[in-house]
């Protein structure tokens, strides 16, 4: 397991790996509210609509946050994970790409992803479980 960090204004953040989903998702969700990206991140804030001299100045106000929790998604990632994030430049995009890599067993949610890819849909544990699943 890697102990690689990276350093924010607001602290050192470890990087993500294959095994630490939970503790860096706690962590770098306080580096994005810090840098007022998290609601941009999550699919809160989106990018004010239209055209005009009034919205310049809050597209680049969103502009500049979005880039800002790119970059700090990016640089938050171990090496092994950027190929799943390198060709995306939508912050809620990567988020959901780490979020659901295949290989996020440790959580709930990827554990029960591994479950319905290799479980059939008429499995009796699969009739169990499909209650809970997460939708």
């Amino acid at each position: 397991m890697s102990n690689e960090t990276f350093k924010t204004d607001h602290g050192n953040v470890p990087k993500l790996t294959k095994e630490n989903y939970p503790v860096w998702k706690q962590k770098i969700h306080r580096v994005l509210i810090a840098k007022k990206a998290y609601d941009i991140v999550m699919g809160i804030k989106l990018l004010p609509v239209g055209n005009g001299v009034a919205l310049c100045p809050l597209h680049a106000i969103w502009h500049d946050r979005a880039n800002k929790a790119i970059a700090l998604i990016h640089l938050g990632c171990c090496d092994e994970l950027h190929p799943l994030i390198d060709d995306i430049n939508d912050p809620v995009e990567m988020w959901a790409a780490l979020r659901d890599r295949p290989d996020n067993a440790s959580m709930k949610h990827g554990r029960t992803q591994v479950l319905q890819k290799l479980t059939p849909l008429d499995h009796p544990l699969m009739k169990r479980s499909h209650s809970t699943l997460p939708k």
